[in-house]
This record gives structure tokens, sequence and C-alpha cells, in this order.
């Protein structure tokens, strides 16, 4: 099964990522962000912010919600990369 995001908001660098299985982790976007190509737009704070959303049940940024004009990462990097504070969130 291919783990599907359901949520995500930014704290400063930082994705807090909830999974349609109810998994939610912690993912530092930081060293994304120092990146170069495509993911240099992302070092724009009103991008970073303004434009993170849900996409084809992952994370991405996007203008116009046009799956074709989108950043998108790969959920499972997220997915398994991401500290998870589940049982943080839920309390």
């Amino acid at each position: 099964m291919l783990p599907t995001v359901v949520q995500v908001y930014a704290i400063h660098n930082t994705l807090i990522v909830q999974f349609d299985d109810g998994k939610i982790v912690q993912w530092d976007a930081g060293p994304l962000r120092k990146l170069g190509g495509v993911f240099a737009r992302l070092r724009d704070d009103a991008i970073f912010f303004n434009e993170l959303t849900v996409l084809n049940g992952t994370v991405a940024w996007s203008r116009d919600f046009d799956p074709e004009h989108c950043l998108d990462l790969d959920p499972l990097r997220i997915y398994y990369a991401g500290q998870d504070i589940t049982a943080i969130a839920s309390d």
C-alpha cells in the first residue's frame, strides 16, 4: 500500500504531514530548500508557505493546483524518513 498524504502544514522549515493510515510525521524541509534546480523556488518563503498543498496524495507546491505545473515530493520518502510524531500529535 502506498501511503497517501491527507494533510500538510509548515512551521519554519518543518513539514507536519498526516497520512491516510493516521501516521503523522515531522519532516525537515531545510535541506530541500537549500537545493538548486527546480527546488530553488522553495527558498522564497511566500512560495514555500503559501503554495504548500496536498495534490495527488502527496506534499506539493502549486499555484494553480494543476498536476502538470507543480513541484511534488515522494510520499514514501516523507513517510519513512520523517520523525513519527503520531503519539505526540494525538494527545
